[in-house]
């Protein structure tokens, strides 16, 4: 009776301290991202610096927190598999280069909206996925920003890193993969490739 006692505790403390360590690394990464935010808001609040020089240093400060590469690897599904070493970082380097005038286009818009977490999910253990308000004057919009934690940390990245944004409940990954998969279904990658430099 008193080794199933002490098997019971033993697995209690091991849970509770798993539980513990997973409630830190939220915390960690939520403090992290936030100050993200306000670093990146610093920056379009900043008259001095011109459009060009504002969109470079937000790409710059992002950049650590996002996965491009994956990003783009999700997005192009089994056809991924078909491109050649060169065309695969050409395609790697597009994406992103879309991404940024995306969100570049984005901080155009900047009304002084602010950013709030409401809900942290955690279905893995290398899953984390914040739920937040960009609240504004007259709208709150719901965004949710989905983690994974690599097995191996990236040189020069995070060591949570963003690999897909809902916005309003829908996902930029999958309406990428959709978008891709029925442009390929008539024509090649490569002039895919060159739609997506346009």
């Amino acid at each position: 009776m008193r080794g199933l006692y002490k098997n019971f505790l033993l697995s209690f403390l091991v849970a509770f301290m798993a539980q513990n360590a997973a409630a830190n690394e939220q915390i960690q990464l939520q403090n992290r991202f936030l100050k993200k935010i306000d670093e990146v808001v610093l920056i379009v609040e900043d008259k001095k610096l011109s459009k060009d020089a504002r969109n470079g240093k937000i790409v710059k400060t992002l950049t650590p927190m996002f996965d491009f590469e994956l990003m783009a690897k999700l997005s192009l599904g089994n056809a991924w598999r078909e491109l050649t070493a060169g065309n695969a970082r050409k395609f790697v380097d597009i994406y992103v280069e879309r991404m940024k005038h995306s969100y570049s286009a984005k901080i155009d818009a900047y009304e002084g909206e602010k950013v709030e977490i409401k809900k942290i999910q955690q279905p893995k253990a290398d899953r984390i996925a914040f739920v937040t308000d960009l609240t504004g004057k007259e709208n709150k919009l719901e965004i949710v920003y989905k983690f994974y934690k690599p097995k191996t940390k990236i040189p020069n990245k995070d060591e949570w890193l963003i690999y897909d944004v809902e916005i309003l409940g829908v996902s930029i990954l999958k309406t990428d993969r959709a978008q891709f998969r029925e442009f390929l279904q008539t024509k090649s990658i490569n002039e895919l490739m060159n739609a997506l430099s346009k």
